[in-house]
């Protein structure tokens, strides 16, 4: 079940489910015209899965109080720009959209990631994975967590876009050794150098066929 412990106490988020492969289009027809143009050449699938994101980015920000009626656009690497005093995150999968934010005075960043929640491909893992997580996913394995190899994945996603924000640098899947706990917790140590901070926290939850992870800095 997802609920507010899985985000700072200071944040707003909102998040839809849809079919797994949605033509749905009404939400990205209703946003501004310069968000629609970041997508105007893709698939009815990727319009309507950024569509309802947006959708759900701009309800976090009224719910905020710091919807300003304007567009929500791209940054550096794809990463939204957001009002003046907010940071946040958008994220979506097949059947799933979710966006997050909090006032940028009490959270420094944030970052979210959604995968269904079934095991990662043949071969990713050993991709993705430092030789310090094998243990710990085996772990988790053991404990019932049957695609704990996709958590993973996912927890480096939302370290990813936590750390982006603050440093507008690359983190590659190797730069970051991540230890998952039973709890619903999560820790990324960051192995590079500078770094703004050591290490950043998180949490994750599986709920209804989809992980999600919820990473920040305060």
């Amino acid at each position: 079940m997802i609920d507010a412990t899985l985000f700072p106490t200071s944040a707003t988020w909102c998040y839809v489910r849809t079919s797994v492969r949605s033509h749905d289009l009404s939400n990205y027809e209703a946003l501004h015209p310069l968000e629609k143009s970041l997508v105007s050449r893709a698939t009815d699938v990727r319009k309507a899965e950024f569509g309802d994101a947006r959708w759900c980015a701009h309800r976090a920000l009224e719910d905020l109080g710091k919807h300003d009626g304007g567009p929500i656009l791209r940054g550096d690497r794809g990463m939204p720009l957001w009002p003046d005093s907010v940071c946040g995150s958008i994220t979506h999968t097949g059947g799933f959209r979710m966006a997050v934010v909090a006032p940028s005075l009490l959270v420094r960043s944030v970052g979210i990631d959604v995968e269904p929640a079934e095991s990662l491909p043949a071969g990713v893992f050993e991709e993705i994975a430092r030789p310090g997580e094998y243990p710990q996913i085996e772990r988790l394995r053991q404990a019932g967590v049957e695609c704990a190899d996709r958590l993973l994945f996912c927890a480096k996603e939302a370290t990813y876009k936590t750390w982006f924000p603050l440093t507008h640098r690359w983190l590659g899947f190797d730069q970051a050794e991540i230890d998952v706990r039973e709890d619903g917790t999560f820790i990324s140590y960051l192995l590079v150098r500078p770094t703004p901070v050591p290490f950043i926290s998180g949490k994750w939850v599986l709920s209804d066929g989809y992980i999600v992870t919820s990473a920040s800095v305060v």
